[in-house]
């Protein structure tokens, strides 16, 4: 049963981050066509375009993370022996997981402080919601850096 909710989950992060890059790309569509026929655009496309892109970023990184596909240095496991190798992963993983923690951390900070002096995103949403970004997604970034400092390392080599 676990293992089927996160394949669930997995599914749905994937469906989020294609239908995110999709509704981003016809935004971008319908702004153009209207500032080239109209000669004006939707006034809360650009605030919504500028932060979807960080949301897309985000969701990309926590899917490169999930799959193991983010940016790594290799280097240093090819001089190893595979016990060591195991070593040197599970501290990567744990330091990784940490900083992730500690950017999550400070994303919130940031919520709280925009949360303090109120002001509107676009009319009807709160500045601080499209913010929850940086803590969610680098809190769970840090979640899958400390599951997989206790899984077995990938193949030296393997992409």
């Amino acid at each position: 049963m676990p293992g089927r909710l996160l394949r669930g989950l997995h599914r749905a992060e994937d469906f989020l981050l294609a239908g995110l890059l999709g509704a981003l790309l016809l935004l971008a569509l319908v702004q153009i066509g209207l500032r080239v026929f109209l000669g004006a655009g939707l006034e809360w496309a650009e605030p919504v375009g500028r932060m979807g892109v960080l949301w897309l970023a985000l969701l990309g990184a926590m899917g490169a993370t999930r799959t193991r596909r983010h940016i790594a240095i290799d280097a240093l496991p090819r001089l190893l022996s595979p016990r060591w190798h195991r070593v040197a992963w599970a501290i990567s993983q744990i330091a990784t997981s940490l900083i992730c923690a500690l950017l999550a951390w400070y994303g919130w900070g940031m919520v709280g402080m925009e949360r303090e002096l109120p002001a509107w995103f676009v009319p009807g949403i709160p500045s601080w919601w499209p913010m929850l970004a940086f803590p969610l997604a680098f809190a769970l970034m840090s979640l899958r850096f400390l599951v997989a400092a206790f899984e077995p390392p990938p193949e030296v080599g393997a992409a």
